[in-house]
């Protein structure tokens, strides 16, 4: 599985997400939130002056906008479509530090890629829902002018599984979970770095 670095998943708690049980024979959903994820419809963000520099102006604003779009990536109908994910791949990489963005938009090609994939084992009756709730407010813990950590105490990951016959649509498969458990850091929360007066997310 590939790992986003600052978002290091849980591997045992999405584990269940990406192997559900299921009533008729199963198939392995691969769920990755950037939840990941991750997560509504085929929005288009505008190229503002501010995306192109990559990062932002505080680490509550950069933590908020990556997980905003990682949730749009995720829901993007197109993301089979390779142009799709490399345009998503290039936005989301943009929040890392400059000197991590290549590593990380190759670890997000292939994750959305990994993710695209695993969509395709649905059946035809099958649809995937993901959702980041909760994303406001984000916390600032700690902040000392050149390095700081946020956090997102309400923040939740959820994945609803809906099949569609000709009785109508219902739901056969639901669960929801605090990001707090798919980040890999024990407190839960997200490191930032701040570089020419701009706030990008980091490894830590």
């Amino acid at each position: 599985m590939e790992h986003i670095r600052t978002i290091c998943y849980n591997e045992c708690v999405m584990f269940r997400y990406v192997h559900p049980h299921r009533s008729r024979k199963p198939r392995s959903v691969f769920w990755y939130v950037f939840v990941v994820c991750f997560l509504v419809g085929c929005t288009a963000v505008p190229a503002t002056d501010e995306a192109g520099l990559g990062g932002g102006f505080s680490p509550e604003a950069v933590t908020e906008s990556f997980f905003e779009d990682l949730q749009r990536a995720l829901q993007d109908p197109n993301l089979r479509q390779e142009e799709t994910r490399s345009f998503w791949a290039e936005r989301l990489a943009g929040y890392f530090a400059p000197l991590e963005r290549d590593e990380q938009r190759v670890a997000l090609r292939r994750a959305l890629a990994s993710f695209a994939n695993g969509l395709r084992q649905l059946a035809d009756d099958e649809t995937a829902i993901f959702e980041l709730r909760g994303l406001q407010p984000v916390e600032k813990v700690a902040d000392d002018g050149e390095r700081a950590l946020v956090r997102l105490p309400s923040a939740s990951i959820s994945m609803t599984l809906v099949r569609t016959t000709e009785r109508g649509s219902f739901v056969f498969y639901e669960q929801t979970i605090e990001l707090s458990q798919v980040i890999g850091r024990s407190d839960g929360t997200v490191p930032l770095v701040r570089i020419d007066g701009r706030w990008y997310l980091t490894e830590g």
